[in-house]
């Protein structure tokens, strides 16, 4: 069997499209169909189908999947293993966040710690997150979701408030605080379905009966940013994910809000591994 076509299907079904599995990969996107295309070949079974744009794995693809998951994972922890006895920590560390500056001090401490492990930064909301780390494309994660999965181990990270976000120059902007009550009939901006905060967001609303006017969808925090920015309304993020533009404003909710909580997470059958244990033990100050 060849492992490069092997790991050139690894990447697709756990990346979800060849555009965003050769970008992670640093190879042209012809060269991993091609590859996936000779594995199909060889064995005559259609692993992969296309759904639009992403890909999606048929039953033999997601067992193959299972399988190459286990494989690859085996792969990086015998090579923590054997830099560990060098005495000097080295390896990758794939770590996926929902909002990067939560990353940010955990990545400082690896850094300063063990300078020989390279670090991918893996962005997304807290269920593409999760799903990476499940199926191996991450080695951990910074999520809000701790809903139970059965390869995953979490743990309490912090906790961040949902707050208003709103221009300088906006009706709004003179004040410390808003009623949440004051964003009914307001255009807001929200997060992507399948991100906590909009979870978060929803539950709020219904529970105050507010009703907003427009909303915006976006993906990611730094569209919801982009957005306010360009007037398009009042964003609602967690206070954790703003990234200090001095041309926004956050305002606290009067309302007594549930906070979110953040959670790492990581495989259960791979807490040991070195390179992931060192990692973990920075998400402590």
């Amino acid at each position: 069997m060849n492992l490069t076509h092997l790991r050139a299907f690894h990447l697709v079904a756990s990346y979800g499209s060849y555009t965003a599995a050769a970008t992670a990969a640093g190879v042209s996107q012809p060269t991993l169909s091609e590859q996936v295309r000779l594995l199909e070949g060889k064995y005559s079974q259609l692993l992969l189908r296309r759904a639009g744009r992403s890909m999606e794995l048929t039953s033999t693809g997601e067992a193959l999947l299972a399988v190459t998951t286990r494989l690859f994972a085996a792969e990086l922890e015998a090579e923590s293993l054997l830099s560990a006895r060098l005495g000097t920590l080295s390896g990758r560390l794939r770590f996926g966040t929902d909002a990067p500056i939560h990353a940010v001090p955990i990545l400082s401490r690896l850094r300063s710690r063990h300078p020989g492990i390279k670090v991918e930064l893996i962005s997304g909301n807290s269920a593409s997150i999760k799903k990476a780390v499940a199926n191996g494309s991450a080695d951990i994660g910074i999520v809000a979701d701790a809903s139970p999965h059965p390869l995953l181990t979490t743990a309490v990270l912090g906790t961040q408030d949902l707050v208003a976000l709103v221009r300088h120059d906006s009706l709004l902007a003179g004040a410390k605080q808003v009623s949440i009550k004051a964003l009914n009939g307001q255009s807001l901006i929200m997060r992507e379905p399948g991100s906590v905060t909009r979870s978060v967001t929803q539950a709020a609303l219904a529970d105050w009966g507010v009703a907003p006017g427009d909303i915006t969808e976006t993906d990611g925090r730094e569209a919801v940013q982009a957005a306010v920015l360009a007037g398009l309304g009042i964003g609602l993020i967690g206070d954790g994910e703003f990234s200090h533009d001095p041309r926004l404003l956050l305002l606290d909710l009067v309302e007594d809000i549930a906070p979110m909580t953040e959670y790492v997470a990581y495989r259960t059958d791979r807490g040991r591994d070195p390179v992931i244990a060192a990692a973990l033990a920075c998400t402590a100050p």
